[in-house]
């Protein structure tokens, strides 16, 4: 096939859209992507590129076609809403020239923000071809989070223009892949009446790392080590930890904490208010090759999503990750994501936001032997590799493509 995917994101930028267009062309697909130069999640523009820096056109046989942007900086709702609007408008040049004849697919890598299927759309149908996008946030309501809108009825005329607006781009699409389970009726309540299919995220494809040492990172021999890695940043909540860890006092207790966001400094502070940082371990950001070998050393894994329906709706892409490393989970959150680690027993559920109930999950684990925790990680290591492997999820994605393809075109013709 020959597939044009728009993502706002791509190497060198940590997402998996880079991995699976890079694996189509290794399967013999012809990928051409268009995005933007990469600035996330630092703010800051990656060495080598900037405004009319594009960096390699091509990279393990995808091509690469960059748009200019204004960088993210200091990731304020302004600096945000500028790095997306110059996005769209940016890539909407770059819709023009493609040859009729040159592509059979559209395919969308869709987080954050809804609008990237903008210039995806007017492609598609100037070149009629389907849309296939995969949501892994749902809109408006991933916004209004991001921006601090709650339910309540202010911003009443703003929140129904903005749901107005993203339904009607939802219904741009032909083809919907939807990243969890729980998005179906919030993308058929849109008024969408294509076809929708699951297609999750997978575990990420880490090679060997070096696996650090306990002694290395500051823990001793009877320590219970609980790993965090990811984006420190509102949607997590890892204030609640230091809640935690305080009612709890227990001086076995650590946290690992591997990464960085916009929510460390904050975090840190609170730590070290409540007297609490022989308890807790930083690395900063590190590179993807390397979280594997510091998941090693934890006991167990944590992954937390504040109380929210978008949220709810949602599984982490950490969850398959850390399924994949063989420890057990600490799932701190509601919905989608805990129904996944209750289904694997893979680990123990709490509450989103309830402080009681993840000291429980806490206490609950600091109870167990050695081996139960190695059976509780191997079950969830198992469940992956059954629904979370990243080859296959791949294959039945190419299956997508074909199918999307093939029925577009008997309906043109």
């Amino acid at each position: 096939m020959n597939l044009l995917v728009v993502t706002q994101y791509y190497y060198p930028e940590p997402f998996r859209i880079t991995e699976i267009c890079e694996t189509l062309a290794a399967r013999g697909h012809h990928v051409h992507v268009i995005t933007s130069v990469p600035n996330v999640p630092d703010g800051q523009f990656y060495e080598g590129y900037g405004w009319f820096r594009y960096g390699e056109k091509e990279r393990n046989g995808v091509t690469i076609e960059r748009c200019d942007c204004i960088k993210r900086g200091n990731n304020s709702g302004l600096r945000w809403a500028l790095n997306c609007t110059s996005f769209l408008i940016t890539s909407f040049f770059h819709t023009f020239g493609k040859k009729r004849d040159g592509f059979d697919a559209v395919l969308v890598f869709n987080n954050s923000p809804v609008t990237t299927i903008v210039p995806a759309a007017r492609i598609a149908r100037r070149l009629k071809i389907p849309l296939i996008t995969w949501v892994l946030d749902l809109w408006p309501e991933s916004m209004f989070f991001l921006i601090g809108i709650d339910g309540s009825g202010k911003h009443g005329l703003f929140k129904r223009a903005a749901r107005s607006y993203c339904n009607h781009l939802y219904r741009k699409c032909d083809w919907i892949l939807m990243s969890s389970k729980g998005f179906e009726k919030k993308i058929r309540d849109t008024g969408f009446t294509g076809q929708i299919r699951y297609f999750p995220n997978f575990a990420e494809e880490t090679a060997e790392s070096e696996q650090r040492g306990r002694e290395e990172l500051g823990f001793g021999p009877d320590d219970f080590v609980i790993g965090f890695a990811g984006n420190v940043g509102r949607a997590q909540g890892l204030d609640y930890t230091v809640a935690a860890t305080e009612q709890l006092a227990e001086p076995k207790l650590r946290w690992l904490i591997v990464g960085d966001g916009p929510d460390l400094t904050h975090l840190k502070s609170l730590i070290d208010e409540k007297g609490l940082g022989c308890h807790y371990r930083f690395t900063g950001r590190v590179p993807g090759t390397a979280v594997p070998g510091y998941l090693g050393v934890c006991d167990c894994l944590f992954v937390p999503l504040m109380d929210q329906e978008v949220l709810n709706l949602t599984v982490p892409a950490k969850v398959q990750t850390y399924m994949k490393s063989g420890r057990p989970l600490i799932a701190f959150m509601n919905g989608a994501g805990a129904d996944v680690v209750r289904e694997a027993r893979c680990g123990i559920t709490a509450s989103a936001e309830n402080i009681d109930e993840l000291c429980e999950a806490i206490r609950g684990f600091l109870t167990l032997d050695k081996d139960a925790l190695i059976e509780m990680g191997e079950r969830g290591r198992e469940y992956c590799r059954e629904n979370f492997d990243r080859d296959s999820l791949i294959t039945k994605l190419e299956g997508y493509l074909r199918e999307a393809a093939e029925l577009y075109r008997g309906k043109v013709n």
